[in-house]
Parts: structure tokens; C-alpha cells; sequence
């Protein structure tokens, strides 16, 4: 690869090493930063184009500047798997612990070892799912969002729930090991929220009520929705929602919502996060008995000795 190539490639950097590899001498890099055609960004490291440089050229400044194995990670990684929809103004590079690196201006620098990496737009990052359990591992982060960062990859097909799977497991510590293990297998039915994780452990599958598709996109005179948890089969709809309650414009929108599904022949149920904490038994009994109005024919079962569910037997 000739210079220009390389130069283009990385949006505009290129490093000492690699200009004398193509062909440059030591005079020749002079004369190019003495003239002003090239400007020294860091020690070995050079902006070879004219104006400023955009995020792609910073990260290669970045890697080029902290050596090999150097790796993209946290939101630099999560933008250049295409999951992120913008850069980080911060772009962040790990590297082995016991190598010393000076930081750029606008980075941070990370030291890890054992780290996966592939190339996405011609960098170095971490692995998708490496980058999402980093992602859900930072400081602050809450089990809530640990749980969305999964779901978020898995949506968007980057990883799949098993590689979660098998990359949390191995990994030594995570902060939120127990809820992540817990969640995996419901993300991976195509859970998007924490709501629906907790849904499909504590209401569908402990009372052994019929398959539900999850996430399932619809077309309504309202526009494209994604509907929470669709038993297609027997039209029931169950909407999740975080809130106690709603008012105002979200209220009036999904007022519109159940019209509109209401207009298709199929029923609209709705359940909150005080269900799911304190009434999944009749959640599940409400569930059942409404599925049991519009033909399912098959059967629950009680998930203790006083489950409300026994209720919904009985009348059946």
C-alpha cells in the first residue's frame, strides 16, 4: 500500500513508521512538517491533510499513538459495531497494563489484558459482546440499564444472547452478574426492556401460560408500533409499561393504540411494574382467563399453593 492509500485509509494520519516503510526518509517527513503539508499531532504521529481532523482520523491518531494490541472500546466500540448512533466525543483505547501511553486530547486511556479484538472500519475494537458487558459494567450503571445494553445488541444483531451468554461467563467479575444471567435467555426470545424480562420469568413461564411473541411489529391507522407481548393466536395484546401512570400526550397515544387494536379484532391488556412486583399471580390469572374467552383451549398451572391462578382453573 502506497502512502496516499495509507493516508486516506486513516482518514488523514499517518505515523513516522509507516511513512518510512513506504518509501520516505527521515529528511523527507522533515521538510513535510517544517513547510506546514504535514503537522505533528504527537511524538511519531502526524496529521498528513489539510483542516481539522474528523472522529475516524482522532481514533487512528489514537491507536496508531498507543501502539499494538491497542483497542477501541466502551462507546468508540459501540459506535464502530454501527450500535451507537454517534461518536463519543471521548474515544476511549485500552491497552496492556504495564505499557505507559500519553494521552491525546479528547481520549482516555484504559489498561486491560486479555482482550478480543476484531476490526470494524479498520480499527482495532472490542469483540460485541465484550463491548456490550463493558458497556453495562461501568460505574453508575444500574441493572435497568445493564439489561437494555443486552437487549440493545441483541436487536440490533450484534451479538447474540448466547455469546452474552458465554462472554459474561467468561469474565472473572461484572456488577450485575446475577440480573445479567437471569435476563440472557429472555433477551434472547426478544426482550427489549427489563419490564419484559420480568414478565416472561415471573408471569408467563412459572404459570405455564402458551407461547407469546415478543416485540412484535404492527401496523395501525396510528402508524408502525412494536407491541410488547402478542398471543397472536387468540389476539391478545399485552402492553408493559414502566409508569404508574400516564397523563397528558402519552395517555392520548396509547388510548389511540388500543382503538386501533381494538379495530383489528384482537384485545389490548395492560400491565405495570406494581403487577409484576406484587401481582404476577393474577396477572397471570387475568392473562389465562382472558385467553381462555377467545379459545385457547390448553391449560396453566399454579406457581405455589395460593397462586391466584387456582381461581382461573377452577372457573374454567
Amino acid at each position: 500500500m502506497d502512502l496516499d492509500q495509507i493516508i486516506r485509509r486513516q482518514h488523514g494520519v499517518v505515523s513516522t513508521r509507516q511513512a518510512l516503510s513506504a518509501g520516505l526518509t527521515q529528511e523527507q517527513i522533515r521538510w513535510a512538517l517544517t513547510s506546514g503539508r504535514w503537522v505533528r499531532l504527537c511524538r511519531g504521529i502526524h496529521r498528513a491533510q489539510t483542516g481539522d481532523l474528523d472522529w475516524m482520523g482522532r481514533a487512528h491518531a489514537l491507536v496508531l499513538r498507543a501502539g499494538d494490541d491497542a483497542v477501541l472500546t466502551l462507546e468508540s466500540a459501540s459506535y464502530l459495531h454501527r450500535v451507537a448512533s454517534r461518536p463519543p466525543q471521548i474515544i476511549t483505547v485500552a491497552v496492556p497494563s504495564a505499557r505507559q501511553v500519553t494521552r491525546l486530547a479528547g481520549t482516555r486511556i484504559a489498561r486491560r489484558d486479555r482482550l478480543s479484538i476484531v476490526t470494524r472500519q479498520g480499527l482495532p475494537v472490542t469483540t460485541a459482546a465484550q463491548t456490550a458487558l463493558d458497556l453495562a459494567d461501568v460505574r453508575g450503571a444500574s441493572w435497568r440499564d445493564a439489561v437494555a445494553e443486552m437487549a440493545l445488541w441483541v436487536r440490533k444483531g450484534r451479538a447474540t444472547a448466547e455469546e452474552l451468554s458465554a462472554a459474561l461467563e467468561a469474565r472473572s467479575r461484572h456488577q450485575h452478574r446475577r440480573v445479567l444471567t437471569l435476563a440472557l435467555d429472555p433477551v434472547a426470545c426478544g426482550a427489549e426492556d427489563l419490564i419484559e424480562v420480568l414478565y416472561l420469568t415471573r408471569v408467563q413461564r412459572p404459570h405455564g401460560l402458551p407461547e407469546v411473541q415478543m416485540q412484535v411489529p404492527d401496523v395501525l391507522a396510528v402508524g408502525v408500533i412494536r407491541r410488547d407481548a402478542v398471543y397472536e393466536a387468540w389476539g391478545v395484546v399485552l402492553e408493559l409499561d414502566w409508569l404508574l401512570g400516564h397523563t397528558g400526550e402519552s395517555m392520548h397515544r396509547d388510548r389511540r393504540r388500543d382503538r386501533g387494536t381494538a379495530r383489528t379484532g384482537r384485545i389490548t391488556l395492560r400491565a405495570g411494574l406494581v403487577e409484576l412486583e406484587a401481582d404476577r399471580c393474577e396477572l397471570a390469572a387475568d392473562v389465562f382467563a382472558t385467553l381462555r374467552a377467545r379459545g385457547f383451549t390448553g391449560s396453566a398451572r399454579m406457581c405455589r399453593s395460593a397462586c391466584a391462578v387456582r381461581h382461573a382453573l377452577g372457573a374454567a
